[in-house]
């Protein structure tokens, strides 16, 4: 590869804080709300000009359940946001205890800023982290890059929210990409549709699946199905009623193949590829699927959303049986019951595991504490975790405790100026259970 030389140059520190997230994305936002709610002094940095990540910039705006079929699993400010979330206007709720609810992009962009400006974090917007500060396998910071140039961000902790490692990777931390051969799930560009006859939709995505089948020159997607849909809500303005024949749909289905999201040129082409399958959905929807004679594209996700990249090595790696076993952990600190759902790296469909009624798994506090490095914590779905298991442990309303449980880690953490493996772990349980979240007092390994 040809290479040029640059001058070697000194990066001026910007700001010096107790935690540094970074990527304010679901894992990210909870992330540091959490610890500048445990008094610590957090700066939270973000690519983009919002907060929200996959839910809002991604537009995937279905929060699965947080409910086992006997008791409400998560607490503290995940529960929190959810409600803020439909007090503002912007969700609907489809059942008080599984939590479960479409919601409104623009609503949550709102309800995300607020709450994170109230706990105190230091926004850092429009910028990228493109180094790690390392010193004999301990973090002290970060280098970011944005309109002013180059400069850096030094902290006790830092707490890598960026979805894909890139802070653990910079810093040399050890990981695996996709499942055992490298393989990596389809990636996709999520619609909003407006125009939508709710009276008239199908009752199920799976009901579309025929239709796909009977009109299959008209599909240009390399599947046969519908991943996920359903009727998004409008802020609306006192007194205005149900949106009738205007309802508003989101659209989970197209589908790019063979996407490794931590390279650029796959990232292009996986853009290109999406957008060129979006016409070609729409003009199926109001062809062939009832209620979307008269849809039309409102909006797409500012990127493609990507299910899965790098997944680093912690002190343990959360596996498929753990899930399905419902096993708990003397350090466990996030709780999930969610299904395994892994999207077929040939694109042809997705799978569902689920765990028994009643059960939940946890997640242990050293899945996110990468191996060989010190000053630093991974949350969100670049945890240790292997591809089955990552398929229950990368959604949304997972990543937000997990985020809450390391935002509290790195708060512990800064204040004791110790190590993340030095953190008492029995007082980081408690803070997370007085927050009303469900954790065992199993003493599994």
């Amino acid at each position: 590869m040809k290479t040029i030389k640059q001058a070697a140059s000194e990066v001026p520190v910007w700001a010096e804080a107790d935690v540094i997230v970074c990527g304010g994305g679901a894992a990210g936002f909870m992330a540091a709300i959490s610890a500048a709610r445990a008094g610590a002094r957090t700066l939270l940095v973000e690519r983009y000009g919002i907060l929200g990540g996959t839910a809002t910039a991604g537009c995937m705006v279905e929060f699965g359940s947080i409910y086992n079929g006997r008791q409400v699993l998560i607490g503290g400010a995940t529960h929190e946001f959810l409600h803020r979330l439909v007090d503002y206007g912007g969700a609907k709720m489809r059942n008080d205890k599984s939590h479960n609810m479409t919601f409104d992009p623009e609503s949550m962009i709102q309800v995300c800023q607020e709450m994170v400006l109230a706990a105190g974090v230091e926004l850092v917007l429009h910028t990228l982290v493109v180094d790690a500060v390392c010193e004999s396998g301990r973090l002290s910071g970060i280098v970011v890059e944005n309109k002013s140039g180059r400069g850096a961000l030094l902290a006790g902790v830092i707490i890598d929210a960026t979805g894909d490692g890139d802070v653990a990777r910079r810093a040399g931390a050890a990981f695996d990409i996709g499942d055992e051969n490298g393989a990596l799930q389809p990636v996709t560009l999520e619609l909003l549709l407006g125009g939508v006859d709710l009276a008239r939709v199908p009752r199920s995505h799976y009901d579309v699946s025929p239709l796909v089948r009977q009109h299959a020159a008209d599909w240009p997607i390399p599947t046969e199905r519908i991943f996920s849909w359903g009727a998004v809500p409008r802020r609306r303005k006192p007194g205005q009623g149900e949106d009738g024949a205007d309802g508003r749909f989101f659209i989970n289905a197209t589908n790019v193949l063979d996407i490794d999201g931590t390279k650029w040129t796959d990232l292009t082409r996986a853009e290109i590829e999406a957008r060129r399958q979006v016409d070609p959905l729409v003009s199926f929807m109001q062809r062939h699927v009832p209620g979307f004679e008269n849809c039309y594209l409102e909006r797409t996700g500012v990127q493609v959303g990507i299910r899965e990249t790098r997944h680093i090595r912690g002190e343990y790696l959360l596996s498929a049986d753990d899930v399905l076993g419902g096993r708990h952990f003397a350090d466990g600190v996030v709780s999930a019951c969610n299904s395994i759902d892994v999207h077929d790296v040939k694109g042809r469909d997705f799978d569902h595991e689920f765990l028994e009624k009643g059960a939940f798994y946890e997640i242990p506090y050293r899945c996110f504490v990468p191996r060989g490095l010190d000053g630093l914590l991974v949350t969100g779905r670049a945890l240790s975790a292997d591809h089955r298991a990552l398929g229950s442990a990368r959604v949304m309303v997972v990543c937000m405790p997990a985020g809450e449980a390391c935002g509290i880690a790195g708060a512990m953490t800064a204040e004791r100026r110790r190590g993340v493996r030095d953190i008492d772990l029995l007082a980081l349980r408690n803070k997370i259970r007085g927050g009303g979240t469900v954790l065992s007092d199993d003493t599994a390994a």
